[in-house]
Formats: structure tokens, sequence, C-alpha cells
């Protein structure tokens, strides 16, 4: 719960003020069950893919490529 806290606090000082850049391996759509409490899940999910610019990059995975 700590941290679902911390997150809201960050996404919510920097909210309408500052760029925030989100990485992550897992889609969007599965982000919800990462939160353990759902008040704060609804309130980071809906402040961070409001005015959202997202790029999916869907297929196989890219870094393998490299090696």
């Amino acid at each position: 719960l700590d941290k679902c806290r911390d997150l809201f606090e960050i996404i919510e000082a920097r909210d309408c003020r500052k760029s925030t850049v989100i990485i992550s391996q897992m889609p969007v759509a599965n982000w919800y069950q990462l939160f353990g409490d759902n008040t704060y899940a609804d309130a980071c999910l809906s402040r961070m893919t409001s005015k959202a610019y997202r790029l999916d990059f869907p297929g196989r995975d890219r870094r393998v490529e490299s090696k």
C-alpha cells in the first residue's frame, strides 16, 4: 500500500505541471492488477493515461536482435 501511495503522490505532484515518462513491459490493460488498493489504482491510472501519448511496440523482443 505504501508503494501505491508513493506512486500516487509522485503522479499527483507532476500532473499538469511536468512531463513524466513511464516505461513498462506489461500492457496497460494489466496495470490495474499491480496495485493493491483499488482507490490508488483508479487515481494513478486515470492520471497516467488520460493525457498520455502511448507508444506500443508489438512483436518479438528487439533486444535479442542486438546481441
